[in-house]
């Protein structure tokens, strides 16, 4: 009987070790190059280096194995791009092939969890979300966002002020998160006051951009065990209430139950609702009960019949707060770091652009309107973004039909990730001065010089971030007002050039200043 049962655990293994070593050798099978790694798990070890980010290993894999390869993780095949042509084909030409998103087993089926965001939604439900999303991010919400984007501004430079006395340098990546996280709390959180430096959310929500142990480990798993199985470890992480993004989540519904009460006390009392706050109350007037859901399967998307209307069920607003909160929290801080050690490393354009300040920007308040004007400050937010591409995992899409791109037949369920740090600095479309930090470079306007598919900061096509012109409205109207009143410079604890850590987004590991007050 033992050796029965041995004999059958023996073919067993055999036959599963089998199936991995043919996942394994996917790529080398198509004569396609790449990394291969180690037999079943692949890659999955270069995720694992905190030290080094992992669009800086796939740039370093670019200058080994050319503008097109592929690699594994566990069973996960990805093919990387690099081409403008061919990222245009996959974003834009063919997007009803690649509508889906690169994820992780072990993040579940964005069609079954009740709090999908907009970020991981695809098909109609992806659709039904970005309609209702939308408005949010419009001139006109912009416009009214902007004194409560001011006001976290005056209240940074505030800390500021108190941290630079005596001429001492103070790290410009932690003030920066603080000011964002504390313009997303009051937009996206239903925070109603200040808490930079105080914040009980900050350690949780940076240390999901810190690339834990744990969640790396999540990842690893997800990536090697078979579906069923990983579908068994999140079931198990949930009831344990376990993670950084549960614990992010848990606050978020806190905030939406809040308003729910609230506007519920306010309705018995006969107060007749106002001009909506911020992003709870924008979502809670499209909120609707959680219905049945009724699948139907049109050959190119899962409909249901619950995704048709335009109204969110209160864990689908968790959901868009939640991605909202973490997004709006790291890309722009990042943006700003960036954009603060280039401006303190070539003084010429810092001088050009305060000069651009002092001119559009005369009095103490900054309107949205001004912030429209300075175009200069666009020139160098574009320039940044371009040497250092942000969130550039989520350039990434999932062939949701065998087709063609190029020459190679990308089989339904491969990923296709583009190498935006290779695209972004090719000499080839950007000239020999391609990594230079040139913001003149824009100063004709995009469509001047631009190939399309070879600048992709925000993503391309129809899922390019909704949360742009936000971005954007944030980096200007607070680099305005320190720029009135500071100037850059390094000193002896810049990093030069700076050391690039990170997991989940590729960021600076300090970015110390000197900021001088202007004479």
């Amino acid at each position: 009987m033992v050796f029965f049962l041995f004999h059958w655990f023996i073919i067993g293994f055999v036959a599963v070790f089998s199936y991995y070593l043919w996942q394994w050798t996917y790529w080398v099978r198509r004569g396609v190059p790449g990394p291969l790694g180690y037999p079943v798990i692949g890659t999955f070890l270069n995720s694992l280096d905190h030290s080094f980010p992992g669009p800086l290993q796939v740039k370093e894999w670019t200058k080994t194995y050319g503008s097109t390869f592929g690699f594994t993780e566990g069973l996960m095949k990805t093919l990387v791009i690099s081409d403008p042509e061919l990222v245009d084909e996959v974003f834009v030409k063919q997007y009803d092939n690649f509508y889906g998103r690169k994820r992780n087993p072990i993040s579940g089926d964005s069609e079954k969890e009740k709090r999908t965001n907009i970020f991981s939604a695809q098909g109609f439900r992806w659709k039904r979300l970005r309609t209702i999303s939308s408005p949010t991010f419009s001139n006109n919400s912009l416009r009214k966002l902007n004194s409560t984007v001011e006001e976290c501004a005056l209240e940074i430079i505030k800390h500021i002020e108190e941290k630079t006395t005596g001429g001492a340098q103070i790290d410009m990546l932690r003030f920066y998160q603080e000011f964002t996280l504390d313009v997303i709390g009051r937009i996206s959180m239903g925070q109603s006051e200040s808490l930079m430096f105080n914040n009980p959310i900050f350690p949780i929500v940076s240390k999901l951009f810190q690339g834990s142990g744990y969640y790396s480990r999540l990842m690893l798993i997800g990536g090697v065990l078979p579906l069923f199985l990983v579908e068994v470890v999140r079931q198990i992480v949930r009831k344990l209430k376990m993670g950084t993004f549960g614990k992010i989540n848990g606050i978020t519904l806190e905030a939406v139950q809040k308003r729910i009460k609230q506007r519920e006390e306010d309705e018995k009392a006969g107060v007749e609702p106002g001009e909506p706050e911020d992003f709870i109350d924008l979502f809670l007037d499209a909120k609707a009960e959680d219905v049945e859901h009724f699948e139907e399967d049109n050959g190119d998307f899962k409909k249901s019949t619950s995704y048709t209307n335009r109204q969110l069920t209160v864990d689908e607003i968790v959901g868009q707060c939640t991605v909202f909160l973490l997004a709006g929290f790291d890309t722009t801080a990042l943006s700003l770091s960036y954009s603060t050690y280039l401006l303190a490393m070539h003084p010429e354009v810092q001088t050009k652009l305060q000069e651009e300040v002092d001119r559009e920007c005369p009095d103490s308040g900054i309107t949205f309107d001004q912030l429209s004007k300075l175009k200069y400050l666009e020139c160098v937010m574009k320039e940044t973004l371009r040497l250092y591409p942000l969130g550039t995992f989520a350039n990434s899409r999932k062939c949701m039909r065998t087709t063609r791109i190029g020459d190679i037949e990308v089989e339904a369920g491969t990923m296709v990730q583009v190498d935006t740090w290779t695209l972004q600095t090719n000499p080839k479309i950007w000239g020999e001065d391609a990594e230079e930090f040139k913001p003149e470079r824009w100063e004709k306007g995009d469509e001047h010089f631009i190939q399309k598919g070879a600048y992709i900061p925000f993503g391309l096509g129809p899922r390019q971030c909704i949360g742009m012109r936000l971005a954007y409205m944030e980096e200007k109207m607070l680099l305005a007002h320190i720029l009135r009143r500071y100037t850059f410079e390094t000193g002896t604890k810049t990093e030069i050039p700076l050391r690039l850590i990170g997991a989940t987004t590729t960021q600076p590991a300090s970015v110390w200043m000197h900021l001088t007050p202007r004479i």
